[in-house]
């Protein structure tokens, strides 16, 4: 059962781009999470990270900024600020697991709250650290019945 979830913005990028191979899995995840109000707990550099790899991705700037307004305006979402505890709690999950630094603030936010990090970085998955419950769109839609 996911009480709240920190998707990672890989989850999201992936269902806007349906030419993606697990477009059809992130889709179907993000519409069921919708569906039951599961919360979610988002670290505040979601959309700009989102908007970011559409617009690279696609070379579509309005279709990046269009969606990165959609995600702030998600009824269940909370943004949570990059604070000195968030910030020293990712750093240090950098540091000794060998994450990104954006990756690093997506499993802080996990612990800090308690949610279940869902990704579809495989790399993400392998170094979060055992005290954070990390797992795919697949699993996570198993775990909400789906």
């Amino acid at each position: 059962m996911l009480l709240r979830a920190t998707v990672d913005a890989s989850v999201f990028v992936s269902a806007v781009r349906t030419s993606e191979r697990r477009a059809a899995e992130s889709r179907e995840l993000l519409s069921a999470l919708r569906l039951r109000a599961v919360p979610l707990i988002e670290p505040a550099l979601l959309p700009v990270e989102v908007s970011a790899a559409l617009r690279r991705g696609t070379g579509d700037a309005p279709l990046a900024v269009r969606t990165a307004a959609a995600l702030a305006a998600l009824p269940h979402l909370s943004l949570a600020a990059l604070d000195s505890a968030t910030w020293r709690e990712a750093a240090e999950m950098a540091a000794e697991h060998g994450l990104r630094g954006s990756d690093a603030v997506y499993v802080a936010t996990a612990l800090r709250y308690a949610a279940t990090l869902v990704t579809l970085d495989s790399e993400q998955l392998e170094r979060s650290p055992e005290a954070v419950e990390a797992c795919t769109p697949i699993v996570a839609l198993k775990r909400l019945g789906s």
